[in-house]
């Protein structure tokens, strides 16, 4: 009977510690999606979705608690798009390439690159360079065609529920 319960106590500290390893990861790629500018995009869609149905659907006593929906749950929308970012980039990069990848959009180089490419300075854009020309950058701009296809089918999935949504509650 102690051998079956210390099999249990190792097996459940096993499993906890797995599971936030596997948490710690998700929140790494998180961290690196924010930091290459993929979830503003995200936040930018939402927007633009929100303006352009409220020309349709213009704010009214009868609309009211859908736009009040809709603007209370854009972090929620967002975070529901992360996840599945998150699995895509968890199944095509190791932890510590995406620790790289994440070190890299943290720089100069790579904060300039995502808030403006056309003012990089010499230095930057050598530095990207040499990013893309490493083991890694290798690996990324081969897996470009593969992370386009799964981030497009989640992106056009993720667009078409939330059109759906804020249609039903807008028309009610």
């Amino acid at each position: 009977m102690r051998t079956i319960k210390l099999f249990f106590y190792a097996f459940l500290i096993t499993f906890c510690s797995a599971n936030a390893q596997d948490a710690d990861f998700s929140s790494e790629v998180g961290t690196y999606l924010e930091s290459n500018g993929s979830l503003s995009q995200y936040e930018f869609a939402y927007d633009e979705l929100l303006k352009m149905l409220s020309r349709q659907y213009p704010k009214s006593e009868s609309t009211a608690n859908g736009w009040q929906y809709l603007q209370n749950n854009k972090e929620k929308a967002i975070a529901e798009m992360l996840k599945d970012l998150i699995q895509i980039y968890k199944q095509n990069f190791e932890r510590s390439e995406i620790k790289k990848m994440t070190d890299f959009y943290q720089s100069e180089a790579g904060k300039q690159l995502t808030a403006d490419r056309s003012q990089m300075t010499t230095e930057q854009k050598d530095e990207l360079n040499a990013f893309y020309n490493s083991v890694l950058g290798k690996k990324i701009i081969e897996k470009q065609a593969v992370l386009a296809k799964e981030v497009s089918s989640a992106s056009e999935i993720w667009s078409r529920d939330l059109y759906e949504t804020a249609l039903s509650l807008l028309k009610g």
